[in-house]
């Protein structure tokens, strides 16, 4: 069981990146990457995507990646959380 929860450990960021990769391919985002932004999960970039003035034509989308990122973060802490109780568990119930 041990390996298992070590396994689970070590695969929650690789998970989430991919997963956020995989959202900034899509084809809503190509403005995006063409108007060469930074897609990445770094918190100022996301946070920066909230302070776009309201006259820019990508202001939307931006926001639109920005709560994708943020709900990124949610998933890793959770999934931290998830595989720390699985541990925790195993151990008391060894």
């Amino acid at each position: 069981m041990n390996w298992l929860i070590d396994a689970a450990a070590v695969m929650v960021i690789p998970a989430v990146l991919l997963s956020f990769w995989i959202t900034s391919r899509r084809q809503e985002f190509a403005a995006l990457r063409a108007s060469g932004q930074k897609l990445n999960l770094r918190l100022a970039t996301l946070y920066a995507g909230y302070q776009r003035p309201f006259g820019d034509p990508l202001r939307a989308s931006h926001i639109r990646m920005a709560r994708i990122g943020f709900l990124h973060w949610a998933m890793m802490l959770a999934g931290f959380m998830i595989v720390f109780v699985a541990g925790m568990s195993s151990l008391l119930l060894s």
